[in-house]
């Protein structure tokens, strides 16, 4: 009798754990391995690693679809900041390609597909016209290329600058909304001993320098780089860059400071301002309800509208590499995990833990956004004027190599604008 009894208790155990191994895990299915079958393993990298917002978010995600997909083990390599790109461009490079990736749009996906690194999934979208209409059908532009669908668009991004409203407060600056009145407050701040705006040389850094961009040159020159007038906003507002660096508007080891230092900057009250992404958000304690967000401020000779913002996808924009999609194998999981990374469920988690606005439909899950996010929408709503991330229109790894590596130089007066564009343009800048 007691032999019985052990026999029902083992024979319920495993139904359970079967039971719960095919739990709905985003993707509609999932698979107990078979006796004697291998893992499937799946190397994922993105941006969202380290100190990222984002980080601790998809690790809990990646591991709730693998304890739902016990047949597949997932690797994530994963890199914060300034050492994403570089490792994900190497691993192509050298054949070692990841399985499923996200990356932002840009060169550096255009040089991907063009080399037939990344998988077309336009058939698989067709294939699953509920999983295709669950995405805002006007973000398919940014992952569409040459009429087919190379990646799927998850994560909506803005930039603005977000100010550290206490110290505004606390020394009696007006906030800014233009760049004269950015200059006022520039000076007040110096003469408090507070850092006007946390920036640092590196690429994170020139979201200073992209707004201004973006607000000179207008949408339609900024998003052109075979416009004739092209180069000259891009120069404009290196000499704006100047300018600041002049009147004291940046810390003072701007030059040597890693983006975590320059972020952790603001984060401590040690800054009265920084230009970042709806990102950052992620980084601001709920409890803080010290710091906001606004429009950068409008530049007196530009060509963009008040309440400009730079807006489109981030890395959450994620593919599948050929390599993995012609593999009879790897395919199926790797579709397994693009279903539910870009999945409702798991798009409702991001915007609830980390603030995110996603492409996703996530209506139905009256997700209560943080203040800023709710904010961050609120300025989306009243904008007038959307512009694309400039770097996402020219060749990145010559913007960050000459342009964002050249700025100190030029910032110190040791290198004429000029000079730099024309060495960046040389270089293979507006190569697309």
């Amino acid at each position: 009798m007691k032999k019985d009894k052990w026999l029902m208790l083992a024979a319920s155990t495993i139904l359970s754990l079967s039971l719960a191994a095919c739990k709905f895990s985003g993707d509609k299915t999932s698979i107990v391995i078979p006796e004697g079958q291998d893992k499937v393993t799946l190397r994922f990298i993105s941006s969202w690693g380290g100190v990222d917002s984002k980080a601790e978010t998809l690790q809990e995600m990646l591991a709730r679809f693998t304890g739902s997909n016990p047949d597949i083990e997932i690797i994530n390599e994963s890199l914060f900041g300034e050492d994403f790109l570089p490792k994900i461009k190497t691993d192509f490079a050298s054949g070692n390609n990841p399985d499923v990736f996200g990356i932002w749009p840009g060169s550096d996906i255009r040089a991907l597909i063009q080399a037939g690194k990344v998988a077309d999934l336009t058939g698989l979208m067709e294939e699953n016209s509920e999983w295709k209409s669950s995405f805002k059908s006007s973000m398919f532009k940014y992952t569409t290329y040459d009429g087919r669908l190379y990646g799927l668009p998850f994560e909506i991004i803005f930039e603005v600058m977000f100010i550290n409203r206490d110290l505004f407060e606390k020394y009696d600056v007006p906030v800014p909304s233009t760049y004269e009145e950015l200059k006022d407050a520039v000076k007040i701040f110096n003469e408090n001993g507070i850092v006007p705006i946390a920036y640092n040389s590196l690429a994170e850094g020139t979201y200073l320098y992209q707004n201004m961009i973006a607000l000179l040159a207008g949408k339609e020159i900024a998003e052109n780089p075979l416009h004739p007038e092209f180069g000259t906003y891009y120069k404009k507002a290196l000499e704006y860059m100047r300018e600041l660096y002049l009147i004291g508007a940046f810390p003072e080891d701007a030059f040597t400071m890693t983006n975590h230092e320059r972020n952790t900057m603001f984060l401590e009250k040690k800054a009265a301002m920084i230009v970042q992404g709806s990102w950052f958000i992620g980084n601001i304690p709920v409890t803080d309800d010290t710091v906001d967000i606004i429009y950068f401020p409008t530049l007196s000779d530009g060509k963009a509208p008040p309440n400009t913002m730079i807006h489109g996808l981030g890395n959450g924009c994620f593919h599948i590499s050929s390599e993995s999609y012609n593999d009879d194998v790897k395919r199926e999981a790797s579709i397994r995990l693009l279903r539910f990374l870009t999945s409702k469920e798991t798009a409702a988690e991001f915007a609830r833990q980390t603030g995110m606005l996603s492409c996703v439909d996530i209506r139905e899950y009256q997700v209560d956004y943080n203040r800023l996010t709710r904010k961050g929408q609120l300025l989306i709503n009243n904008s007038r004027q959307f512009i694309g991330p400039p770097d996402s229109f020219i060749d990145r790894t010559v913007w960050e190599e000459v342009i964002v590596a050249g700025m100190p130089y030029v910032l110190e007066g040791e290198l004429e604008i000029d000079e730099l564009y024309d060495r960046a343009v040389r270089e293979g800048l507006l190569s697309r």
